[in-house]
């Protein structure tokens, strides 16, 4: 291994047909969704939107962009939370047009498949063709192991699929990388951030890395990039220290750390992913799965705590939580959307939804293990939904999807007439030990304030989003005042202030709040090495200096 690794050039392309928005009028009213993602908290705007279909073409935009020192902000799907893709002028480059797969690998050793495609393509596009095995396209493409590793997947008898299931499936490839996107199944599987094998990454100059999992380590927390002038580039890791939690939150930091971790979730400050190669896993063939109702949230809480401890009969896939709040939005309200939830009784404060997988060997041992936590916590199966098809598991989640987009219609209603009104959801994951408490220091907040609020999320990682609704203008500012509060709570407990979202422009104090100036500097030394006129995704993550302000 090395801390070394050479960048190759940028070939030389011409441009001048890939596609280029440059009309303001046109930009502001045809392409005005282009300027915004899913925050919907900034006004953005672009001098020219571009749409490069291949690595060459962004290599070649980026390389004319640092010539003439013009800010670039780097699209995916949009589908971030904190304004990440936002551009606030300069080149909105969107790569949706990216969408085509490289070639299947196969690793002999640990008998693992991968699959690598452009930057562009969905999750949800690249599940269903490994899923479905459609992967036609793919003959002829690759080295002669790569074509071999093809014949051989498309031989199997398995279905196979990416492990990791963030809630947002249209997101793109480069984009889930860039923000080391996770989701319900980070309990069993992690975050995206283990599952990246390989990336190329097109750095701010326009020169690209190839970067490969366990070639190039850190030495000393420092890398050198040898860029295509011959010149060397010292990167010297941050030395703070992550929480020990689910955490998106900032540069990944470890002594001896995979250069490839650097990118994974540096949410495009240090150049455009446009490449990315994802390990497969076998899709499980049988599956349980519940949703289980508590007459108390103390109940479902200590259902969760006695299921994921290290001696519990079953090992799930995903731990998934619904508190009281938001438990009455589904009974007022589902039934008139068509959706039904069997079971759930009047007296439901809280709901716990899961999944585990069973062989026919093992499940009745299963179930009788999870019948008992169950009872031990005032439920039972009988009193759960339950199903043992991927069909249920998708009624259920319907459910889980309903409550979110309830939320949101209820603040677009209140924005229609408070236009400053926004939905402030946490993002905050702690400790096992701090669960309990944290959760409970959550709701005696709000309920004290008479803020209204809801509560969901991913419970078997500490990770519950709270979502405060906020009426008027003075609900806005108090939602954001308890989210800095809570997050310097979090802090406090050894937690994190952003688990799955990342930070983007819309979070930046609550990083500083996490690591401090020190930190912040460190990760903008990081960012100036890399990128030293400072042009690549301005704004995210950390702020500006003032000399490129």
């Amino acid at each position: 291994m090395t801390n070394r690794i050479v960048a190759q050039a940028a070939k030389e392309v011409d441009i001048s047909q890939t596609k280029t928005v440059v009309d303001q009028e046109e930009i502001t009213d045809t392409y005005a969704l282009y300027l915004d993602d899913e925050s919907h908290s900034f006004d953005g705007a672009a001098d020219k939107i571009i749409f490069p279909s291949t690595e060459a073409e962004v290599a070649s935009i980026m390389k004319s962009a640092y010539e003439s020192g013009t800010p670039v902000t780097i699209q995916g799907g949009r589908t971030g939370l904190t304004g990440a893709a936002v551009p606030l002028g300069g080149i909105a480059l969107n790569l949706e047009k990216m969408t085509q797969l490289s070639y299947m690998n196969y690793d002999e050793s640990e008998r693992l498949y991968s699959i690598s495609a452009q930057c562009g393509l969905t999750l949800e596009d690249l599940v269903d063709a490994v899923q479905s095995k459609k992967l036609n396209k793919l003959e002829g493409k690759g080295t002669p192991e790569q074509q071999k590793a093809l014949e051989r997947f498309m031989g199997e008898a398995d279905t196979f699929t990416f492990p990791v299931d963030p809630t947002e499936m249209s997101a793109w490839l480069g984009g889930i990388v860039a923000c080391n996107a996770s989701g319900a199944r980070t309990f069993k599987y992690g975050a995206v951030r283990p599952w990246v094998y390989r990336l190329r990454v097109v750095l701010a100059n326009g020169d690209i890395l190839d970067i490969e999992r366990g070639k190039v380590t850190a030495e000393n927390r420092k890398f050198v990039i040898v860029l295509s002038d011959g010149s060397e580039v010292d990167v010297t890791v941050p030395s703070y220290t992550m929480p020990k939690t689910k955490n998106a939150a900032g540069l990944y930091v470890k002594p001896d750390m995979d250069l490839i971790d650097l990118f994974v979730g540096s949410e495009g400050i240090l150049g455009v992913i446009t490449e990315v190669e994802l390990g497969l896993i076998t899709l499980e063939e049988n599956i349980m799965t519940v949703m289980a109702f508590f007459p108390s949230i103390d109940d479902a809480v200590n259902f969760a705590c006695d299921v994921r401890a290290s001696d519990s009969p079953i090992q799930m896939d995903f731990l998934e939580y619904f508190g009281t709040n938001a438990i009455e939005m589904i009974k007022e309200r589902a039934g008139s959307a068509g959706i039904k939830v069997p079971a759930m009784k009047d007296d439901t404060k809280a709901i716990v939804f899961f999944e585990f997988s069973y062989t026919m060997e093992n499940m009745e041992e299963m179930v009788m293990g999870l019948e008992e936590i169950l009872m031990k916590n005032n439920t039972s199966s009988e009193a759960s939904w339950a199903g043992m098809d991927r069909s249920e598991l998708a009624k259920m989640k319907t459910v889980r999807h309903f409550v979110p987009e309830t939320v949101n219609g209820i603040i677009a209603q209140r924005k229609a007439q408070y236009p400053e009104v926004h939905k402030i959801g946490t993002d905050m994951a702690v400790p096992d030990d701090a669960l309990k408490g944290y959760l409970e220091y959550y709701i005696s907040t709000l309920e004290e304030q008479g803020m209204e609020y809801a509560m969901w999320g991913h419970i078997g990682d500490n990770h519950i989003h709270v979502n405060m609704l906020p009426r008027n203008k003075e609900e806005v500012k108090q939602g954001m005042d308890n989210y800095m509060t809570f997050a310097k709570r979090a802090i406090e407990l050894g937690g994190t202030v952003a688990a799955e979202h990342g930070i983007g422009k819309l979070k930046r104090a609550f990083l500083e709040a996490m690591y401090g100036e020190e930190g912040i500097s460190e990760m903008q030394t990081v960012k100036r090495s890399l990128d030293p006129k400072w042009l690549v995704n301005r704004g995210n993550m950390i702020a500006v200096p003032a000399e490129f302000a």
